[in-house]
């Protein structure tokens, strides 16, 4: 989809930069949008990459905005001064095996795995280095996942210091030209694509590492809540006589 994406805006790109007049200030934005081609393909490569970035991006918000749903459906005992008792502990893993099988939270992953370590020793501090522990996995999971976002933001700005040294390369081949009218519009036009291409994908990483930071806060506020969440009603309200 990313890439259909891009290859629409580089074809109107292309389409606009051709009808333009030449000069004109419509003209030089689609040629920022890279419709100076053969040497748009490298705007091309940027608006790929960052259109990708901002796919995966959404698709890990959506999954985020699911587990955070999980908080509002009270799967633990929330009322003050209520306290679980053993046979609790064992009911409430019964619930989240069969609620598991409908609704994939971790926030049930961990419920269920606190309760199966408390009816293996009845121990609270054993529970709880199981929860803090598994919370850490789903954190290492969620940041294994981000890798592809995190190349794609680091990718952006090589592609267009790529673009900046094919465009010096090129003007520098029409060097001996420049005393031509013609010569010095082909380096005109080649420092163009040397200058653009820095300058939008500079641009387009900014944008892209504003909504990858903005992903990050959330998911690791998400994992922060559900520790809390079942530290403060499920840990804490175990009585053990």
């Amino acid at each position: 989809m990313a890439f259909i994406i891009s290859l629409a805006i580089i074809a109107v790109a292309v389409a606009g930069y051709m009808l333009m007049g030449k000069g004109s200030i419509a003209q030089r934005i689609f040629q920022l949008l890279g419709g100076q081609m053969p040497s748009g393909i490298i705007q091309l490569l940027t608006y790929v990459a960052f259109f990708w970035g901002i796919f995966e991006i959404n698709s890990r918000t959506h999954r985020v905005k699911y587990e955070e749903t999980s908080l509002n459906l009270e799967l633990l005992p929330e009322q003050e001064q209520w306290v679980l008792s053993p046979d609790d502990v064992n009911d409430l893993k019964l619930k989240m095996i069969d609620y598991k099988k409908e609704h994939d939270f971790l926030m049930v992953d961990v419920i269920r795995k606190a309760c199966t370590k408390f009816r293996a020793d009845k121990s609270i501090s054993d529970v709880l280095e199981v929860v803090s522990r598994q919370i850490r996995i789903n954190m290492n999971k969620a940041e294994s996942k981000q890798s592809i976002i995190r190349y794609l933001a680091w990718a952006i700005p090589s592609i267009g210091f790529i673009g900046t040294i094919i465009g010096i390369a090129q003007s520098l081949g029409y060097a001996d030209q420049a005393s031509s009218e013609e010569g010095l519009s082909l380096v005109t036009s080649a420092m163009y694509v040397a200058f653009d291409t820095t300058l939008i994908s500079l641009i387009l990483s900014i944008f892209l590492m504003w909504f990858f930071h903005a992903l990050q806060e959330r998911e690791e506020a998400l994992h922060s809540d559900m520790e809390e969440y079942v530290m403060e009603n499920l840990i804490n309200r175990i009585h053990v006589e």
